[in-house]
């Protein structure tokens, strides 16, 4: 039980956060999301994307890419993934994060994260891409 709430509380709490630091940007209960992101100029995505990555480290979470690399990751899921512009942006960021083994937090490990946070399919789907 405290494995698992190693997990999910600091991704609540990432939730949270990002929802606050936002919220002067989209109103107080709107979540971004990847439709929001797009429709902002450069320098917009790169701030959108600089105040969740702060967020998640307000909350214990180290990402070392920079928001410059995370917002190219952005454009090209969207641009391959249409249907998911109107998902919560916090949560897509998350994925690529997790998938990319940037997700860094102390006493979890990464490769737990990623099985639970993605599931069995996508994780393998993941390990593979990883590999190549």
């Amino acid at each position: 039980m405290k494995k698992v709430l190693k997990i999910i509380l600091p991704i609540a709490l990432f939730l949270i956060l990002i929802t606050a630091s936002l919220e002067g940007v989209y109103g107080s209960n709107a979540q971004p999301t990847g439709n929001d992101y797009l429709s902002a100029q450069n320098m917009g995505r790169v701030q959108i994307v600089t105040a969740l990555i702060n967020g998640a480290s307000q909350g214990g979470v180290t990402i070392k890419q920079t928001s410059v690399s995370y917002c190219k990751k952005l454009d090209a899921f969207y641009a391959k993934h249409p249907d998911m512009k109107n998902q919560p942006l916090a949560v897509v960021l998350k994925t690529l994060i997790i998938m990319e083994y940037d997700w860094s937090q102390k006493g979890v490990d990464k490769d737990a994260l990623a099985r639970q946070f993605l599931g069995e399919k996508l994780y393998q789907e993941n390990k593979a891409r990883l590999k190549r």
